[in-house]
């Protein structure tokens, strides 16, 4: 191991740490549409993913971490951001330390929200009001099909005339 990888590994090492699971949501939602992450992820970009005319906010939480805990953490999605075309929460719901298991996805469950949809003057949401509002949330394999439903119809590729 190179000292960049060696480097990588403590600094990222570890996918329920809340900043690295945060990332790796954002990875898994570019690979979920089949998109280029690029070489370097930018933290503080306007948005986290664009494919084409669509721009994605994506939040992640678990309910568990990288510390030791006495239970599950309460789950709660910072909304501050309101450029993106949609926010993608994404939950790793797995509730048992002893399974958890980021790089698993059926372990992960996600919403696709437009910003539009939002409440104005909300900071967050929780899981709780989530649901009621947005249902149970799908699977990895449905978030190209939900994010492809947010794109204006007069610009699918499929609808377009040559």
């Amino acid at each position: 191991m190179n000292d960049l990888d060696a480097f990588l590994r403590w600094n990222s090492g570890h996918l329920l740490e809340n900043r690295t699971r945060g990332a790796y949501a954002e990875w898994l939602v570019h690979r979920a549409l089949g998109l280029d992450p690029g070489e370097h992820r930018i933290e503080w970009a306007e948005v986290d993913v664009t494919d084409g005319v669509i721009t994605l906010e994506v939040k992640s939480a678990g309910y568990m971490q990288a510390w030791q805990q006495e239970g599950p953490s309460v789950i709660s999605f910072p909304i501050e951001q309101r450029v993106a075309t949609a926010y993608v929460f994404c939950l790793l719901a797995e509730q048992d330390p002893e399974l958890v298991d980021p790089q698993n996805l059926s372990q992960w469950r996600f919403w696709v929200v437009p910003t539009a949809r939002l409440h104005a003057e909300r900071k967050s949401i929780g899981m709780q009001p989530l649901i009621r509002a947005y249902g149970e949330g799908i699977s990895y394999e449905e978030l190209p099909v939900r994010i492809e439903a947010l794109r204006p119809s007069a610009l699918r590729p499929s609808e377009q005339t040559c």
